[in-house]
């Protein structure tokens, strides 16, 4: 509890911007810090040691129990994700192999934050790609494809997240807001993005598709 409380600023800034986006759907967001009700943009919050945690979002009228289930779930599902990636945004983070005491692949490296394993890569948050998820869905942005829709259960969850910025162009101590930053994209217009430097944006790929389906 107190290392949620003491959550870098890229935890911080990913739980406020989540919280944000449900506030802006409509849904009550009720937070309490050591029993007291509070503001997630209230940054009161992160200077005092917490001894409790209490997150409850609250969306009355959801568009469900009309008879088709699947979308049902998929709307439960997505206001579920939006509350486990705000408090997956304040966990600690952890080594992911203990073994790879050589280049340990630590999750929740700042975006662009360059860890030598044998060349410099650049590390991604994989706080930033639930955050991502939990705001924009699992749809693709371009071609509007939701890969279960296509493919069933087994492709239940599958989509790719898309750095609208190249992440080895943001620097070290750039902190990614997942609400612009990262875009859901299908395995197929991901791979289109990045024919060429710099990416094609989802705009592009829109113009692309649309342009195709002109001369078909």
């Amino acid at each position: 509890m107190s290392a949620m409380g003491s959550a870098d600023e890229t935890g911080r800034r990913t739980f406020r911007t989540i919280l944000d986006v449900c506030r802006e759907a409509d849904a009550e967001v009720a937070l309490t810090i050591n029993g007291a009700s509070c503001l997630p943009d209230d940054s009161a919050i992160w200077e005092t040691g917490w001894r409790s945690f209490g997150l409850g979002v609250k969306k009355g009228m959801l568009a469900i129990n009309e008879g088709n289930v699947e979308e049902d779930m998929r709307q439960i599902e997505l206001w579920t994700s939006r509350v486990a990636a705000a408090v997956l945004a304040l966990l600690p983070l952890e080594v992911e192999d203990e073994g790879l005491e050589a280049s340990p692949e630590v999750l929740g490296l700042p975006e662009g934050a360059k860890v030598l394993v044998e060349t410099n890569r650049y590390e991604r948050d994989r706080r930033n790609r639930a955050a991502a998820l939990a705001i924009h869905g699992y749809s693709c942005k371009a071609c509007k494809l939701d890969m279960s829709e296509r493919y069933g259960a087994a492709a239940s969850g599958l989509i790719e997240v898309h750095h609208v910025t190249p992440v080895s162009q943001l620097g070290e101590g750039y902190i990614i807001d997942p609400r612009t930053d990262l875009v859901p994209l299908c395995p197929n217009c991901h791979s289109v993005a990045h024919r060429r430097t710099p990416p094609y944006s989802v705009d592009d790929l829109r113009e692309m598709l649309a342009s195709v389906h002109e001369t078909v």
